[in-house]
């Protein structure tokens, strides 16, 4: 057979592809099944090493419904309607005007903490101990800002008022942990920012552990490992990230950390020109990943356990999937696109990435608690973004090929798949 015939080059590839025994079962017996479908089609026989490959690097569900459906019916197109549904359910929540500087730096300040709190009365006193405890030789500002709590959280602050470095203030409108942390962000000097929810730990070291390699590795971010800390006090499962570098815009492993501002410090100048959506209720951290990572000429990584993070069930990010407000994962993409065209900021593969992932990983999984009509909606105004914002078919690393695919293709059912392997903490 003519090796330039597109049939034949897709025969070579899969005939020359060895599915690895310690691939489990279901893997191999998917890529089998691809096998078996492509010997049937006598054309078009791309889609054989999308479903080969994929099913052999684990994608499997993914790789037989990209060969069976062969990209599905692109949903109809109704972006005003879809506009106008989602806001009736869920407005878009305002923008913010000017990004205020930042205050000047203090040469004596290391490190500003800035703890956001509402009606934190019960767990506050314990998360405001654990950051003034730590073991460091540097000084710390501890900001603590108060969005007008109803309970005793405001006497518990009075405690800590005459202890040096500690700064309370109140956030009354709006409220919400991104106006408070942008609070924060007017009072901190500090060279070095960390953020702590009012419901959370620092562990022993932790500062300690993320500025030494802050330091050593000349990084502009650090993430460190966590545990989960469940309401009644218990210990539940750690969370730890390999000694790693990731320097450069072609480095776009860096999303393989986690988005959350916690259990990390930042160099300030990251947070110059960047706030966090002040009237957001919720994913108002999709900033960390695409305006502050994408600034970072190095973000590291370190295997130490820093942080214990309280898992509320009742909370915003547990409870949002189902709730109308998960629509505003969403909307705070065209919000933060705007703030990327006024900050400059290169559209290269770190860029791509993260676009790729918030439209579709991130998206679907913050909606799919909703009606399926909803979803739909959500989904064509992704695809209708996605191709504003990325006109052009560029390459992508492995883990965001399947989502670009079904934004450009517009395949819902692809895009929920997708989604699916996404999970919110």
């Amino acid at each position: 057979m003519n090796e330039r015939n597109p049939l034949g080059q897709a025969r070579e590839a899969y005939e020359s592809l060895r599915i690895p025994d310690e691939l489990p079962d279901a893997v191999q017996d998917a890529v089998r099944q691809a096998r078996r479908e492509a010997r049937r089609e006598r054309s078009g026989n791309h889609f054989l090493r999308y479903a080969v490959c994929a099913a052999a690097c684990g994608h499997a569900d993914l790789a037989l419904y990209h060969l069976l459906h062969r990209g599905g019916a692109p949903l109809p197109d109704s972006t005003q309607a879809d506009r106008a549904a989602l806001t009736a359910l869920c407005p878009k929540p305002a923008a913010e005007g000017e990004c205020p500087p930042l205050p000047p730096q203090d040469p004596a300040v290391t490190l500003s903490v800035i703890v956001p709190v509402y009606n934190g009365e019960a767990t506050i006193a314990a998360c405001l101990d654990s950051i003034l405890q730590q073991d460091t030789d540097c000084t710390v500002q501890l900001i603590v800002v108060d969005s007008d709590s109803a309970d005793g959280t405001a006497a518990v602050l009075e405690r800590y008022r005459a202890q040096p470095g500690v700064v309370l203030c109140n956030c009354i409108a709006p409220r919400s942990a991104a106006a408070a942390r942008n609070e924060g962000l007017r009072h901190a000097v500090g060279r070095w920012l960390m953020f702590v929810d009012s419901d959370d730990l620092l562990l022993p070291g932790a500062i300690r552990t993320l500025l030494e390699a802050a330091q050593r590795l000349d990084a502009d971010v650090v993430q460190g490992g966590w545990q989960y800390l469940y309401t009644d006090g218990s210990y539940g499962p750690v969370q730890c990230y390999p000694a790693a570098v990731y320097i450069g815009n072609a480095a776009p492993e860096r999303f393989e950390l986690p988005g959350m501002p916690w259990g990390k410090i930042y160099r300030r100048e990251l947070f110059a020109q960047v706030r966090f959506p002040a009237y957001y209720t919720c994913f108002e951290d999709t900033i960390i990943h695409f305006l502050v990572f994408r600034q970072a000429k190095a973000v590291v990584s370190v295997p130490e356990v820093v942080y214990l993070w309280r898992k509320n069930p009742k909370g915003l990010t547990a409870t949002s999937q189902h709730r109308p407000a998960a629509v505003q994962s969403y909307w705070i993409m065209e919000q933060l696109l705007a703030q990327d065209a006024a900050l400059g900021l290169p559209h290269d593969a770190l860029y791509r990435c993260s676009l790729t992932l918030q439209l579709s990983a991130f998206c679907y999984a913050t909606i799919s608690g909703l009606p399926q009509e909803t979803q739909q909606a959500v989904f064509r105004l992704c695809c209708a973004l996605y191709a504003k914002a990325l006109p052009q078919e560029n390459a992508l690393p492995r883990r965001a090929r399947w989502g670009a695919r079904a934004l450009r293709q517009q395949d819902f059912g692809l895009w929920c798949r997708y989604g699916r392997r996404f999970q919110l903490l």
